[in-house]
């Protein structure tokens, strides 16, 4: 549940927060483009559509089976990166509301024990760094968005599939998700080389397509934090 209104400090003004406090129970986090490369060093990069709108999304998965985060445990984060969209909880950008931003009165980041807001009736030092970041985060978001556009044009996105078996027996899927063909990839014309060449998305595109080898880091990270361990698991991409 959420309640997301404009920041008000009349109806805010008391209000505290704790940073990065909502990350228990989340499966993934949209990435910006100046993220891909140190993301990648933690989680598989993958593409998944809007319903809404048909377009791709990048972003980094935390979870496989379970509805939680496998890279949150004892109420903090455990990876050597952080997506910086996962860190702005619970607020987003609005220009109705003060120093930009809306809140969701109903998420767990707010606490008595937190940052203050408001210090005397006026933004915080805390909030307003935290309109810069947003700012700078949607902005990052728009330009990986961008680079995905370019790969769907392309013909670049294709379904992925991960397929797993637990110790006993039993089968899971996880779908719904993209990536980039790699057959798709060497098949690219000369102009489509160039093209994304010059955007720098070429090595973008490889990065995104190698990071599926993290996937194996979440089966570790599951057995590890599951009573049911994945025994089996199988990853294809239909080219």
């Amino acid at each position: 549940m959420s309640r997301v209104v404009a920041l008000n400090a009349a109806r805010h003004g008391s209000l505290r927060v704790q940073p990065q406090a909502d990350g228990a129970g989340r499966r993934f986090a949209l990435l910006g483009l100046s993220e891909l490369a140190v993301a990648a060093a933690d989680f598989p990069l993958c593409l998944a559509k809007e319903a809404e709108t048909g377009r791709f999304n990048l972003i980094a998965l935390f979870s496989l089976t379970e509805p939680r985060n496998l890279f949150w445990h004892e109420g903090g984060w455990r990876a050597t990166y952080l997506p910086r969209s996962a860190a702005t909880a619970p607020f987003l950008l609005d220009p109705a509301g003060d120093c930009g931003l809306a809140i969701d009165e109903q998420s767990i980041a707010i606490a008595p024990a937190g940052v203050a807001l408001f210090e005397e009736g006026a933004p915080s030092e805390y909030l307003v760094d935290t309109q810069r970041l947003l700012a700078e985060i949607v902005d990052d978001i728009a330009r990986a968005q961008a680079m995905v556009d370019s790969f769907a044009r392309h013909r670049l996105v294709r379904p992925l599939t991960l397929l797993f078996r637990d110790e006993d027996g039993r089968e899971h899927e996880l779908a719904g998700l993209y990536t980039i063909g790699s057959e798709a990839l060497r098949a690219l014309d000369e102009r489509a080389v160039l093209e994304l060449h010059r955007a720098d998305w070429l090595g973008a595109a490889a990065i995104i397509a190698a990071s599926l080898a993290q996937v194996e880091r979440l089966r570790q990270l599951h057995n590890a934090t599951s009573g049911r361990a994945i025994a089996n698991l199988a990853l294809s991409v239909e080219e």
